[in-house]
């Protein structure tokens, strides 16, 4: 074998071929793009451009937030629900849990709930003069302030709202398809079914349809609107709306499902105060959900929900403040103490705001240290891999299939890819690549390009 500074000029031409060969594939130009590579096999960077300039990161920044959550919090943290009685009033106290949804019930979003009415009725609680809504675990910010100066659509399901008590993401799923024929009106139905949503339809069945189909929600109200036209026998398919008012979405729609349940309920109210004790209170349901799954969900679809829920549950239990200050606090703090990164800045936990910013260098010298870490494993595993069945690289460098654990990240002008390459000799490659502002070209099959070539380099 050739001596080790030999064999990593040799890689470092290789890499840097690639890189060129990979731009010309991709046309990408202008702008800026930083790459950092290393090599977990022979413990050197393979390759730097660029790599101390902080980049916008986009969704890469969802990585920083989930790493804090793990570290200081661990995997088996659990985000907790409490139903209690005082007197004749139901009392819920929201823990931030951000997996109350249909994504592990069958797209059921109130089956929760309806396993909770099942408890009430086994405690032979038939009525409630009142449900007290607790969400004072977190401040109610609930759409940041750098999300509406970007002028974001807040009826999109990416935009959605943060809440300690929320349900489904704080979205309404509308399931649609074609009426039988030209002239109808297109078909409809919201899940949950719930009167928290009115749904206006004007949308008709059309065989030449234009304008095309499509939801809005109408600023500061949960009026839904239906527009648009849908060609004829159009099969059913979803579209997910962001709702106003995590909290009073939460409720409604609990109350309608203890209804259901035949539990009579009385009004619903919202607490003003945080409650220190409820001597009386009668604990009935105690619900919880993990840190681990709320990672997966976060990391791999690129949950912006998720990360802000992490964030502000961050803030919550380590500085005594669920704001999504008090959150980046914490990251602040975990990167600067173990690991000793202040190149980077935060605004958010999820990336939609643009003051999110880091060098590869940095994101690189996280994701070592992540895959050394005693939770390393939950961690990886909490990427997205490509052209598997599921996540944000399904579609994406087929050729090396399962070969990528990633990252992206996808902001206008923003294009960031960060996680870990398995190459045919076995190394294990940690790498970040940012592209920012560019003139032309596609960022994403530049990176995908790259990942590929790295995948065949030789070990020696």
């Amino acid at each position: 074998m050739l001596p080790m500074p030999w064999l990593l000029l040799f890689c470092l031409q290789d890499v840097g071929r690639f890189v060129e060969e990979a731009t010309r594939e991709s046309a990408l130009r202008g702008g800026r793009v930083g790459i950092s590579i290393l090599s977990t096999q022979t413990g050197a960077i393979l390759y730097e451009k660029n790599a101390t300039a902080p980049l916008v990161l986009a969704s890469n920044t969802k990585l920083l937030t989930t790493a804090a959550a793990l570290v200081r919090l661990g995997p088996d943290f659990r985000f907790t629900t409490v139903l209690g009685l005082q007197g004749r009033e139901l009392h819920v106290f929201g823990g931030g849990d951000p997996n109350i949804s249909g994504r592990f019930h069958d797209d059921d979003p109130t089956a929760i709930f309806r396993t909770w009415a099942r408890r009430l009725l086994e405690a032979n609680v038939t009525r409630v003069d009142a449900l007290v809504l607790h969400d004072g675990f977190f401040d109610r910010v609930t759409v940041l302030p750098e999300w509406i100066s970007e002028k974001y659509d807040q009826d999109q399901w990416w935009c959605a709202p943060i809440g300690a008590l929320s349900l489904n993401d704080n979205c309404v799923d509308l399931l649609y398809q074609s009426g039988d024929k030209e002239g109808d009106p297109v078909r409809i139905r919201t899940r949950p079914d719930t009167g928290f949503v009115t749904l206006v339809n004007r949308a008709k069945t059309s065989g030449q349809p234009s304008p095309p189909f499509g939801f809005v929600r109408r600023d500061g109200t949960n009026e839904i609107i239906a527009k648009g036209e849908l060609a004829p026998k159009s099969s059913e398919r979803v579209a997910w709306v962001a709702i106003q008012d995590p909290t009073g979405f939460f409720g409604a729609v609990l109350k309608e499902s203890l209804e259901r349940a035949g539990i009579v309920v009385g009004d619903v109210r919202r607490a003003e105060t945080v409650p220190t004790d409820y001597p009386d209170l009668r604990v009935l349901v105690t619900h919880e959900s993990d840190l681990a799954t709320a990672l997966r969900v976060c990391n791999t679809v690129s949950q912006n929900f998720h990360a802000e829920m992490i964030c502000k549950t961050l803030g919550a239990k380590c500085r005594g403040a669920g704001t999504t200050a008090a959150g980046i606090s914490v990251v602040r703090e975990f990167l600067e103490t173990d690991l000793g990164i202040r190149d980077g800045a935060q605004a958010d936990g999820s990336g939609l705001a643009r003051a999110n910013r880091l060098s590869t260098a940095s994101m690189v010298r996280l994701l070592d240290h992540m895959r050394g870490h005693v939770h390393a494993k939950t961690f990886v595993e909490s990427l997205a891999v490509n052209a598997a069945e599921s996540g944000t690289l399904r579609r994406r460098m087929r050729s090396i299939k399962g070969a990528v654990r990633g990252k992206t990240g996808h902001i206008q002008g923003v294009s960031a890819l960060s996680g870990y390459l398995e190459t045919a000799a076995g190394d294990t490659l940690v790498f970040s690549i940012v592209c920012n502002d560019w003139s032309g070209g596609s960022p994403d099959r530049f990176q995908d390009r790259l990942l590929e070539r790295l995948h065949a380099l030789k070990g020696d």
